[in-house]
């Protein structure tokens, strides 16, 4: 085996391991929601215990990526491909984090507030997991039209978190004696608006990778 087939394989290696870590954290979110919204005491501490695998598998995902560095002395494309590796794991490691966010406030809100917004949160998380799936796709694809037209969709999730966000912020006017178990689900209505602007940190990562060119999305 050359050094050249051998440098890809290692690295189309780690980047499989970043699609494995992008399903543990798509796991955690849906778990965590799930928690949340049944009053589940089990599954919320399964997710927290979860976060930590995936806190640990990133760790592994920088240690290989380093030692690849290390041992192939990567330029250009390659050193890119590497770096874009490094920068995407810090943002799924903290997208778990949300789910995480999630288990921890089961059974902390109040059942009225969680009625108003157990729509809006299952709807940002849901088309949030989507946008992480497919977000690590285009960058195994190296799509960079793709991951532009992923980013833009975080205008969706935005509309959502302004509109759950009017709507928890009247209750607590209206009833400030139960802001006390609302406050938090203004805390997760923000986490969960924090999915789109991580899956954009990854989608303006591919478009780098590809392109050579740093551009907002």
């Amino acid at each position: 085996m050359d050094i050249r087939t051998h440098y890809r394989e290692e690295l189309n290696g780690i980047m499989n391991d970043v699609v494995v870590m992008g399903d543990m954290v798509i796991s955690s979110l849906h778990k965590g929601l799930e928690s949340l919204l049944d009053n589940n005491s089990e599954l919320a501490k399964e997710v927290i215990v979860n976060d930590q695998l995936i806190d640990d598998f990133q760790l592994q995902i920088e240690d290989r990526s380093t030692l690849l560095i290390a041992k192939e002395n990567p330029v250009a494309t390659d050193l890119r491909e590497i770096l874009t590796v490094l920068k995407i794991v810090v943002e799924l490691e903290r997208l778990g984090d949300h789910g995480k966010h999630l288990a921890e406030k089961a059974g902390k809100v109040s059942n009225e507030g969680l009625k108003i917004a157990a729509p809006y949160l299952s709807d940002m998380t849901e088309f949030g997991c989507q946008m992480v799936k497919e977000s690590l796709e285009s960058f195994i694809q190296q799509d960079s039209k793709w991951a532009e037209e992923i980013a833009a969709r975080d205008n969706y999730i935005d509309d959502k978190y302004s509109i759950l966000y009017g709507k928890l912020i009247d209750i607590i006017k209206e009833k400030p004696h139960k802001s006390e178990n609302l406050v938090p689900l203004l805390f997760l209505n923000r986490f969960l608006e924090r999915i789109g602007d991580r899956v954009t940190n990854i989608c303006e990562s591919v478009v780098y990778v590809i392109t050579c060119k740093h551009k907002s999305l």
